[in-house]
């Protein structure tokens, strides 16, 4: 399902899909909702460079969107020892019917010191290891997040955003 919170900030901040420099998808998973607010950040950061910005929870999600975006960026929080959250695993499985060579992404994963600390930011991995296995183009490395979100959102977050702008408009501005 599309959240409509994205969305809605394209009126506030006055950007128009129109002039939008490129189109991006945002895919996340969540459970205590730290992810969430991530891609939050990343979507408002994003929206403020004029690129149109969509957001949807991997579960029960159609890789096929995919394919209109110029963009795809995975979020996803690390579990146990160092897995994926389970609705990535039907999604995976299912986009590899897509012919998705080159099209550009990027990743960032969460993780928790109270679970196992040599797995904190393994998500990052496990979804760039899914890109480069449809030869799919790693657009910026991916974003590691092993503390509280919220400490890092104006500093690491943001910078990483500037470094996907920057790959959006070398690549999609007209």
């Amino acid at each position: 399902m599309e959240l409509e919170l994205v969305h809605g900030l394209d009126n506030v901040l006055g950007c128009s899909p129109y002039k939008a420099v490129a189109k991006v998808q945002i895919i996340f998973s969540t459970v205590g909702g730290n992810t969430e607010i991530v891609a939050n950040k990343v979507a408002s950061e994003l929206i403020l460079k004029e690129h149109k910005i969509s957001m949807f929870r991997v579960d029960n999600l159609d890789p096929g969107t995919i394919l209109n975006y110029d963009l795809t960026i995975f979020l996803s929080p690390t579990y146990n020892q160092g897995t994926l959250d389970d609705h990535y695993k039907p999604f995976f499985k299912n986009w590899k019917k897509l012919d998705l060579k080159n099209h550009a992404f990027c990743a960032a994963g969460l993780g928790n010191t109270k679970y196992y600390s040599e797995y904190l930011t393994e998500s990052t991995g496990l979804l760039e290891q899914e890109i480069l296995n449809i030869q799919g183009l790693i657009a910026v490395p991916g974003l590691r997040i092993g503390v509280d979100p919220l400490k890092v959102l104006d500093s690491l977050v943001a910078k990483w955003c500037q470094k996907i702008d920057l790959f959006l408009i070398e690549n999609f501005s007209k």
